[in-house]
């Protein structure tokens, strides 16, 4: 794509930060300037393809429209294959959408002080599961933290400048209940929320030691450290079940590298318990699970592989993968570290 601008990139950065939130898989942003031109960002779909939507299917598609009419920088949620809107777009259904494999779609615009319109799309592809409606209200306060000027920015202490004098804070990872750190390849913590600063165990004490740890804690970390180098390496987010000593329990593990900051990824951490009676029953209730795909939740969340998990029901492990899949659709999750996360705080509530 074309150079990007300082502010260009703190876009770029905004956007990604958004999208891992959103758990979308492709992601982007068209600004249209008061002369008629436009520019856009875009990341996770092919370099051609993101070319002709610019060029030329950026005109047709609807997306605009349906977001005029409603409020500044809220929310849309739509599929593309069931909405009229698209359904109408026969060129742009034949010649983008499906060809592409958008299926899913999270959006929404605002007008800058310039008087150029700013428009964030956020993409699902066929086979996976859309949007919910809990996912739009979350896009509404980033849309709106964004747009009175609390960007994502590099966390505190990190230098902008190279010289340590910008800095910015993370206004909304700091107030996150959930736990995150942001490491370096060797684990050295480089900022911590209050949520994390909160946690104890052995854990955690040992992954804010940085250099001083002793021989069991370094081997306690060891596959902590091997997940971020995989997330660094691969430039992409990894997660992982981390089984550590009886004591310190299982946790699942998922790191992702920081956009615009090499050798960086922010950690989440989350601890997975003994499972109390009636998890399997609640599942059922409030998800509408089979009773099947309730066992199947809640022996993930106790650190089973799929691979265990048919072997011990004794059916195919493709069966298994099938549930995963319907479990995905029922509950919005898209990840089995997200699934999991979500299983350990309903077995917290």
């Amino acid at each position: 794509m074309d150079s990007l601008t300082l502010r260009d990139e703190a876009a770029a950065e905004w956007l990604a930060h958004i999208a891992d939130m959103l758990g979308a898989e492709a992601h982007g942003m068209l600004t249209r300037h008061p002369d008629g031109s436009h520019a856009l960002i875009s990341r996770g779909h092919e370099e051609t393809a993101a070319l002709a939507y610019r060029d030329h299917y950026s005109r047709l598609d609807p997306l605009a429209s349906l977001l005029a009419v409603r409020p500044a920088g809220r929310a849309l949620i739509l599929d593309t294959d069931s909405h009229p809107a698209y359904l109408a777009q026969q060129e742009l259904m034949d010649g983008y959408i499906r060809p592409n494999g958008i299926r899913h779609v999270a959006a929404a615009q605002w007008q800058l002080p310039d008087g150029s319109l700013r428009l964030l799309g956020f993409q699902r592809f066929a086979g996976a599961a859309p949007f919910s409606v809990e996912q739009g209200r979350e896009l509404d306060k980033l849309v709106h933290h964004w747009r009175i000027g609390n960007a994502m920015p590099p966390p505190l202490g990190f230098d902008d400048s190279g010289t340590g004098a910008r800095r910015r804070n993370c206004d909304i990872a700091a107030q996150l209940p959930t736990p995150l750190v942001v490491v370096d390849a060797h684990l050295s913590v480089i900022w911590a929320n209050l949520a994390a600063l909160e946690e104890s165990g052995e854990l955690w004490s040992g992954l804010r030691k940085h250099g001083n740890r002793s021989r069991s804690e370094e081997t306690l970390l060891r596959p902590l450290r091997q997940l971020v180098l995989d997330s660094l390496r691969d430039r992409c987010e990894a997660e992982a079940l981390i089984e550590t000593r009886a004591a310190a329990g299982t946790w699942v593990a998922i790191a992702s590298p920081l956009i615009g900051k090499p050798g960086l990824a922010l950690l989440r951490l989350t601890a997975v318990h003994g499972q109390p009676r009636g998890l399997r029953a609640r599942l059922q209730r409030l998800y509408r699970l089979t009773a099947a795909e309730a066992e199947l939740a809640a022996m993930l969340t106790e650190g089973d592989s799929l691979e265990r998990i048919a072997e011990q029901r004794q059916v195919a492990l493709e069966t298994v993968r099938a549930q995963l899949k319907s479990v995905f659709r029922k509950t919005g999750a898209h990840r089995q570290g997200e699934l999991v996360s979500w299983v350990v705080k309903l077995a917290r509530a």
